[in-house]
C-alpha cells in the first residue's frame, strides 16, 4: 500500500470497493463530523439498521472511551468508527467482542503501516507502551437478551504529537509518529473490516481456542503485575496469567494468606511492572 504525502479524505466508495466482507461495512455511513460514532450507530440500530452497518466520521466533538473518558478526535487524521452487530450467533458470546476487535485492528495496522501493535486487555492497542487505539462496546438489550452490540474503535493514524493535548504526549502515539509517514486510511479501514469479519466468524463458530491462543500471543498484560479497578468498586492486585475460556483475564492473587486464581470479566487494568 503506497504511502500518501498527506492525510487523504475518507471515501466510502474507495473503502467498499476493497471489501471482501459479506456484511461488515455494507452499508457504510460516512459523516464529516459527529458527536460520537457510537451514539449515531446506536440510534441507527434502534431504527432498524442491519447487522454490519458501519458509521465513520472525519471528526468527533464528543468522542468517548471506556468509563466515559474523552477520546481526542482531531479532524481528517484518524479513524473513528462504529459497527452494528446483530448476528445472534455472535452476540451470544459478546465477552469476546473487544478482544477479537483488537486482534483485527492490530493485524490490519501491522500490515498497512509495518508496526507491531500489542494488546492490553481488554480494550486498548499499544505501540511501545503508548496507546495508539481503543475499543468501546455498548449494547442494547431486550430483557436479558442482548439484541444489538455496537463496537466502536478509534485508531490514531496520521496525527502528530501536537494534535494531542499536552497531558497525553507521554501516553498516546500514532502510526505517523511511529513511521514518520502518512498512511492511507481508506485501505486500512477496509482491511480492518475484512479481518474483523474473519474473527467474528471464529466466535460465531465457537472456535474459542483459536481466538484465545491468538489473543494471548499479542497481549502484553499477561505476565504483568496488575491492579484492576473492578466495576463493583473493589481493587484487585495480582499477576495476569492467562485468558480464560470466555475471554476473561485470569489473575493470580494473594487473599487471606492464600494464593487464589480469579477470572476478571470487566474492570480498568493498570500495568504495575
Amino acid at each position: 500500500m503506497a504511502n500518501p504525502k498527506h492525510s487523504t479524505p475518507l471515501n466510502a466508495a474507495s473503502i467498499q470497493q476493497r471489501l471482501t466482507t459479506r456484511s461488515l461495512g455494507r452499508p457504510l455511513h460516512l459523516f464529516a463530523e459527529l458527536a460520537s460514532t457510537n451514539a449515531t450507530a446506536l440510534t441507527l440500530a434502534n431504527s432498524g439498521a442491519p447487522h454490519g452497518t458501519a458509521v465513520l466520521a472525519e471528526a468527533q466533538t464528543a468522542g468517548k472511551g471506556r468509563l466515559d473518558r474523552q477520546w481526542v478526535s482531531p479532524p481528517h487524521l484518524n479513524i473513528y468508527c462504529s459497527l452494528i452487530l446483530k448476528d445472534p450467533k455472535f452476540s451470544r458470546h459478546g465477552s469476546w467482542t473487544p478482544l477479537v476487535t483488537g486482534l483485527a485492528l492490530a493485524e490490519a495496522t501491522q500490515r498497512a503501516c509495518g508496526i507491531g501493535i500489542s494488546l492490553k486487555w481488554p480494550n486498548d492497542l499499544l505501540y511501545i507502551e503508548k496507546k495508539i487505539g481503543g475499543i468501546l462496546c455498548e449494547s442494547a438489550s431486550h430483557g436479558s437478551r442482548i439484541e444489538t452490540c455496537v463496537v466502536g474503535f478509534g485508531l490514531n493514524v496520521n496525527c502528530r504529537e501536537t494534535d494531542f493535548p499536552e497531558e497525553l504526549h507521554p501516553l498516546a502515539t500514532s502510526c505517523r509518529q511511529a513511521t514518520s509517514q502518512f498512511h492511507d486510511r481508506n485501505g486500512l479501514i477496509a482491511d480492518i473490516f475484512n479481518q474483523l469479519e474473519n474473527w467474528y466468524d471464529c466466535v460465531a463458530l465457537e472456535q474459542f481456542e483459536r481466538v484465545r491462543t491468538s489473543y494471548e500471543a499479542s497481549c502484553v498484560t499477561l505476565g504483568r503485575e496488575v491492579e484492576i479497578a473492578c466495576t463493583a468498586g473493589q481493587n484487585i492486585r495480582g499477576t495476569a496469567t492467562a485468558i480464560g475460556q470466555d475471554g476473561a483475564l485470569v489473575v493470580s492473587t494473594m487473599r487471606g494468606g492464600k494464593r487464589r486464581t480469579l477470572e476478571i470479566r470487566s474492570g480498568d487494568v493498570h500495568h504495575l511492572r
